[in-house]
């Protein structure tokens, strides 16, 4: 979930599909989305998006915590209006007027829990890449009348906007024949850590590791790649935070387009039953989208990282400064005395 808020003013329901996407950075998908209101309904002051349930028994308890957050990041403004959006699953077989149906309940449970809030629910719809419903009108027949999205320009232009699914997608691990590949070269180099760590420990693995990251990172800025068994080692030994920190502080303009590469490239490499190691590459992949200006993708990214490892803990720091509005430039502030204090220590 996150919160944050606009500044644009919105008219009806076509100004609400049109807002959306601003919001986030991206087209959000398989998502509910629950946003608060001024008093007119004419300007966004607060978010929250969470995961559409597959399974209706968790409709109600997942709207109800959704208001109950929303509510308590509002409540300093005074916000008694909210506006919420069902987004469909493109991958759904049913998207559209039927899936629209199926999950007409969920606005039943919205309007529910906010007005035992004592909140107005002003509109709910339900979204698809092309076409819009509004689950929530005086009117019975109007809720079974799908309403076309039209191009939005200027300032809602919004064509340039990657699709949450589509970024998600490009985060899942490789298959087939390169899944087997990748896993066979995972174990093997599990196996010889292993053996490196009983010969010479835990400290000479971590301190070869953070080498090799720095290493790996210069040799992208120049084209070039690591290899299959560098990239199953590095994979291994992000799993110690101090590599991981270490790796973290690869954030000077000219390192984050190639950290931001063998991120994601690594949390491709992902396979099972190495699914786990994800969080890593996916968390650090996370922050360099946000230093370089793409919040949207960096929350996907934490999304993701949080499904490979609940309650990862740089994915849980992240995400929190995200959600207070932090600011990356005063991250990068700490990073920087970090590194140096790392390539510089203190003597006698």
């Amino acid at each position: 979930m996150n919160d944050d808020h606009g500044t644009v003013a919105l008219v009806g329901p076509q100004g609400l599909v049109d807002l959306l996407p601003h919001l986030f950075g991206f087209h959000p998908e398989d998502s509910i989305v629950l946003i608060g209101l001024t008093p007119g309904a004419s300007e966004p002051m607060g978010f929250v998006r969470g995961r559409l349930p597959t399974d209706p028994a968790k409709w109600q308890p997942a709207t109800d915590e959704m208001v109950d957050f929303l509510l308590h990041q509002t409540a300093s403004r005074g916000v008694r209006t909210f506006a919420a959006y069902v987004c469909a699953d493109p991958r759904d077989p049913d998207c559209g007027a039927q899936s629209r149906q199926t999950h007409q309940p969920i606005a039943a449970y919205l309007r529910a829990a906010c007005h035992a809030r004592g909140i107005r629910l002003a509109e709910s719809l339900y979204i698809t890449r092309t076409h819009y419903w509004s689950m929530l009108s005086a009117d019975p027949s109007s809720l079974h009348e799908a309403h076309p999205i039209r191009p939005a320009s200027g300032t809602f232009a919004a064509h340039h906007l990657p699709r949450s699914t589509d970024v998600l997608a490009s985060f899942a691990p490789v298959a087939g024949v390169e899944a087997i590949c990748t896993a066979s070269l995972l174990d093997a180099a599990l196996c010889a850590l292993r053996d490196e760590i009983r010969s010479d420990g835990h400290q000479t693995v971590v301190d070869d590791g953070i080498d090799l990251v720095s290493a790996t990172i210069r040799n992208l800025k120049t084209g070039s790649g690591p290899t299959d068994d560098i990239a199953a080692r590095l994979l291994l030994v992000l799993q110690y935070t101090d590599v991981r920190n270490a790796a973290l502080e690869h954030c000077e303009p000219g390192e984050l387009e190639p950290a931001r590469k063998l991120w994601h490239d690594l949390a491709r490499r992902c396979v099972v039953p190495f699914s786990d190691l994800a969080a890593a590459p996916l968390a650090l992949y996370a922050t360099t989208a946000w230093a370089m200006g793409d919040d949207g993708i960096a929350r996907l990214a934490l999304h993701a990282a949080d499904e490979a490892e609940p309650g990862y803990d740089l994915t849980r720091v992240i995400n929190n400064l995200l959600n207070s509005g932090g600011s990356f430039e005063h991250l990068r502030g700490h990073l920087r005395l970090s590194r140096s204090a790392r390539q510089n220590p203190a003597t006698g």
